[in-house]
């Protein structure tokens, strides 16, 4: 999909030679707007889900609520990480976690303000049945602190930077995906059209080009339009 959106934005841009960005260039703006729409999926699935408990959302094959579900679901993975020194060191490739358990038990989370106050009550205080953990900095801090084995997490991972990999041939860049750190887009074939509007919304500030940036602008007012309505 990579080849098919780069060779797309090159089309808009070059269209009556209103300029030409560098395959780092196309990179760089790729990678942004790959992350940029991941991280819509999960705001967008909030306002579906409300939208579908109130009965305004269509079911079956307009259920957006699965749609945005099964996105998120091709990044879900389940990673078990060894404790380093008195905590558990995050995935560097996680963006939302989603649980921890161990021992075939739910840790549940508490935040950093109510720790000491859990810690002391007779009733709410951690045990191996009954763990937490504290989400903080790059680091999970389970406890008791009896507890050293291995957790498992599982989170959402961020997707991979994308990379359009070429070889030059008479002074041009060719596609080559044949190369070791190639990188296709992870996103869904059916985000192709919002990965095109948002690289020629950065491509178009970058060449200096309003018309590049209007174009882009009203094509994604139109895309949100359909997909609201």
């Amino acid at each position: 999909m990579i080849n098919h959106v780069r060779n797309t934005v090159l089309s808009i841009l070059n269209k009556e030679n209103r300029g030409y960005i560098t395959p780092e260039q196309f990179n760089s703006y790729a990678a942004y707007a790959q992350q940029g729409i991941f991280n819509l999926y999960f705001s967008e699935y909030a306002k579906m889900v409300a939208l579908k408990n109130s009965r305004r959302l269509s079911a079956d094959y307009g259920d957006r609520v699965r749609e945005i579900q099964s996105n998120i679901d091709t990044f879900t993975k389940v990673a078990s990480i060894a404790k380093s020194g008195a905590a558990y060191p995050k995935p560097t490739d996680m963006f939302k976690p989603l649980s921890l358990r161990y021992d075939g038990n739910e840790i549940v989370q508490v935040p950093i303000h109510k720790e000491t106050f859990v810690e002391k009550a007779n009733l709410t205080a951690p045990s191996t049945t009954y763990p937490i953990y504290i989400d903080k900095d790059n680091v999970f801090s389970v406890k008791p602190s009896t507890i050293t084995s291995a957790i498992d997490l599982v989170y959402v991972r961020n997707p991979l930077t994308p990379k359009w990999t070429y070889t030059v041939v008479l002074d041009q860049p060719v596609f080559n995906p044949s190369a070791s750190d190639y990188q296709d887009f992870e996103l869904g074939e059916d985000e192709s059209v919002n990965l095109i509007i948002e690289i020629c919304k950065l491509a178009g500030v970058t060449i200096r080009e309003n018309d590049v940036v209007t174009f882009a602008n009203n094509a994604d007012v139109l895309e949100d339009q359909k997909q609201n309505s």
